[in-house]
């Protein structure tokens, strides 16, 4: 009988003779294997049903062979074809549903500062690519300092060669800017994916950090406004954010109120034609220092707008803890 677990597509079904079974071509014996595969096959024999036995590795391609698999991703039997010579992995459906693109799904793999120069990234599962890998246990990354000072770094992964289970030699800091893919619906630098954002320090190491998946909290804040000559109109300012697009940040605002007035501080994302926006202070008639959490969006280039309403002295400091984690980066 044919031997149908190296069935090559396109070829024929229909089973050859052996001293067992006998196809419907024996000259002698009465076919016994043919009302079989007209189960599985049209009556042309090339095919109805095939069967996919769920599998938990990525196969191996050779030269001219395109394998389609059923593939268990997080404990779920998802479909993927891989192209030849071990090409690219393309996952077709999402937790057994069809693909209407490849979006950019991640699980997991949060970042966790260990110490100045180190840090681990935990178990999960991404795309890179259009194709699933995983991060089966949690990945050490040492060695990592020399940077330049107070810059933000690009946690980055790169697909392994073959496989589909990432390695620490996989996982790298990148101070370069990241675009977004629309292909993939994430932020890549060339064909690796950023995944989180993490800082040096102003020694060039790894500044501290907290990720939760959905944001980054600094330690170490960022001071981006700091004056005691407030301006009294509209002014933009940059926040020293990520080049990541329009980012909601989360932070700290304080003034030193130096004699008896009322004092407001104004602070908007949009542009200076906008007018006020948000009151973040106001004062009237007691001078101190005061301080006040801040939430609201930058804009796209990463700048506030902020203005000063008195009629006397003080000073205003603004810093930066922390901010959300964009669209094709959050959890």
């Amino acid at each position: 009988m044919g031997d149908l677990a190296r069935y090559v597509p396109g070829s024929d079904l229909r089973p050859a003779y052996n001293v067992d079974l006998y196809s419907r071509d024996h000259p002698t014996e009465a076919d016994n294997v043919y009302p079989l595969v007209l189960k599985e096959a049209n009556l042309d024999g090339l095919g109805r049903v095939r069967y996919l036995i769920g599998q938990d590795a990525v196969v191996e391609t050779p030269a001219g062979v395109i394998a389609v698999q059923a593939l268990e991703i997080d404990g779920v039997i998802e479909l993927v074809v891989r192209g030849e010579n071990n090409g690219a992995v393309l996952q077709l459906t999402r937790n057994g549903v069809l693909n209407a693109g490849p979006p950019a799904a991640i699980t997991g793999c949060l970042p966790a500062w260990v110490s100045s120069s180190s840090f681990t990234l935990g178990s999960g599962a991404l795309d890179i690519g259009g194709a699933p890998y995983e991060i089966p246990a949690t990945l050490t990354k040492s060695g990592q300092s020399g940077f330049s000072a107070n810059a933000w770094l690009y946690l980055k992964a790169a697909a392994p060669a073959p496989g589909n289970e990432l390695t620490a030699g996989e996982i790298s800091l990148d101070a370069t800017a990241p675009s977004w893919s629309d292909t993939y619906k994430a932020w890549y630098i060339g064909t690796e994916r950023v995944i989180g954002v993490l800082r040096s320090d102003g020694a060039g190491n790894l500044a501290n950090f907290f990720c939760d998946g959905r944001s980054l909290n600094l330690t170490a804040s960022i001071n981006f406004l700091a004056t005691s000559s407030p301006s009294t109109s509209d002014t933009a300012i940059p926040t020293g954010l990520p080049p990541l697009g329009a980012l909601m940040w989360f932070g700290l605002a304080y003034i030193g109120q130096s004699n008896a007035q009322e004092y407001q501080v104004w602070m908007t994302p949009a542009p200076a034609t906008s007018g006020n926006g948000h009151l973040i202070f106001d004062t009237i008639n007691s001078p101190g220092s005061y301080s006040k959490a801040v939430l609201m969006f930058a804009d796209s280039s990463q700048q506030v707008t902020y203005k000063a309403v008195w009629n006397g002295s003080g000073s205003v400091y603004v810093y930066l803890n922390g901010f959300f984690l964009p669209a094709g980066m959050a959890r």
